[in-house]
């Protein structure tokens, strides 16, 4: 017998979701807690997303189908409309739920009515299921955060991820529908934000969901900045209804421009990592337009200069001046505590580079081709004067990492058809040796390591 009031509505949005929709409903399924019902509302896919949905049998599953393509903002009012339960939780149809998601979220707000937000820890994933590097979390333990006080920290950075989140039926009625303005990402972040306006957000430190990261995800087909230009629009869109309830708006305002910014002139470096010089420049110049009065032109003229000229060095220095710059207002929020790791002025690292480069020029031919493990910082080839590529190299991998040593291996090769012949691993990369064991086993076996210290490992690989 169907419950026509259950007490969690699960809600999946699903658009050509078929290859992991079935785990993402059998992780509903098997929940500790079981008043729920689960609606999967399909966005009118074309793969085998209605088939999937067809072979679950439990009457707790409801379907639905837009008759065209309406967006993931569409598809999850369409959910709230039919949805019958007092709390919403939200899943997308590549995430999974643990067993005690339902359970442990729906306490918290039957434990505390001031909550209208719950949201929680998580593990990264990949395609096939297997655990990533974690992400931060923006709490270490159990938190709850006055509305606005979360409001100040979440427009600078989104630090709610979906598959964890669960909220007050009532709430979301209070606030509206998902904004279908904003474009193919970011809305659930509009919507956070606007729930932070008039209800206390909770966090809980027991991990509750997987996160799918893959090449289909929104994450990854907004990489070309598409992402970037949603965010923006959302901090334009809810900044204005902010400034009557939001003590010194004006320094929060300066401070979510700066935000935004860094974030853009991020985007920047990645993608000149990827060779992509065309969104670089745009980056940057968008960064400019975001924060004008806080990014200097004289800089960011440089940095322009840099990236047009392909100069690896002077684009990492000027981007890391003009993120300095746009560090200070940030300085004491979290999203500022984050940023700083990577704008700092580590002084023992540089001495460090130093060394490992007085060692590369020492080992290293001057016409030798290197591959330096280094997050794609430039530094060692400068100060080593030695040239040859990052690794991994983002134009041939712009996912960044490979995903398993046999990538690794076959990656390595491939730059050593390009005539790389050094493998250079600063002992901030020596990670690489303990995660990816086979290709350190390969570099073992078939090529010869000829230096080995606490600073650095080289191998050549002729």
């Amino acid at each position: 017998m169907i419950d026509h009031h259950p007490k969690i509505s699960v809600c999946i949005p699903a658009f050509n979701g078929g290859r992991y929709l079935r785990q993402a409903i059998d992780s509903v399924l098997r929940q500790s807690r079981q008043d729920f019902e689960l609606i999967v509302y399909d966005d009118a896919s074309t793969d085998d997303t209605p088939q999937v949905v067809a072979t679950v049998t439990d009457h707790r599953v409801r379907y639905f189908r837009n008759q065209r393509n309406k967006g993931v903002a569409a598809t999850r009012n369409n959910c709230l409309a039919v949805a019958r339960g007092e709390c919403i939780a939200w899943l997308d149809a590549d995430d999974l739920y643990y067993p005690e998601m339902l359970a442990v979220q729906s306490a918290v707000l039957d434990r505390q009515p001031n909550v209208g937000l719950v949201h929680g820890a998580y593990h990264v994933i990949d395609h096939e299921g297997q655990r990533l590097p974690d992400w931060p979390l923006p709490f270490s333990s159990e938190v709850i955060e006055s509305g606005r006080e979360a409001f100040r920290e979440l427009i600078l950075s989104n630090y709610i991820t979906t598959p964890t989140v669960m909220v007050r039926r009532e709430c979301h009625d209070q606030v509206g529908p998902f904004s279908e303005t904003i474009g193919k990402s970011s809305t659930d972040w509009e919507m956070w934000l606007r729930l932070a306006l008039r209800t206390d957000l909770a966090f809980t430190s027991k991990v509750v969901a997987q996160y799918r990261q893959h090449d289909s995800s929104i994450s990854a087909t907004t990489r070309n900045g598409e992402r970037l230009r949603c965010d923006r629009r959302v901090v334009q869109h809810i900044l204005s209804p902010a400034r009557n309830v939001i003590a010194d708006f004006e320094t929060l305002q300066r401070q979510a421009q700066a935000a935004l910014a860094a974030k853009v002139l991020l985007h920047g470096n990645d993608a000149f990592t990827r060779k992509d010089r065309v969104e670089a420049l745009r980056a940057v110049a968008n960064g400019f337009r975001i924060a004008t009065r806080l990014m200097s032109f004289s800089e960011t003229l440089r940095l322009l200069v840099a990236i047009m000229t392909n100069n690896e060095y002077a684009q990492f220095r000027s981007s890391r001046k003009l993120l300095q710059q746009l560090h200070e207002p940030l300085a004491a929020t979290r999203f500022g505590r984050r940023l700083q790791k990577q704008v700092e002025d580590n002084t023992a690292w540089q001495a460090t580079q130093q060394r490992i480069a007085a060692i590369m020029q020492q080992h290293v031919p001057k016409k030798a081709r290197v591959l330096i493990v280094d997050k794609w910082d430039p530094t060692l080839f400068y100060l080593s004067r030695r040239k040859g590529w990052n690794f991994p190299d983002r134009a041939l991998m712009p996912e960044g990492y490979p995903a398993d040593d046999e990538k690794a291996v076959s990656h390595l090769e491939q730059l050593q058809k390009c005539g790389a012949n050094y493998l250079v691993f600063p002992n901030a990369a020596f990670w690489w040796l303990d995660h990816y064991r086979a290709f350190r086993e390969h570099l073992e076996a078939n090529h010869a390591r000829i230096w080995k210290d606490e600073r650095c490992v080289i191998y050549e690989i002729l």
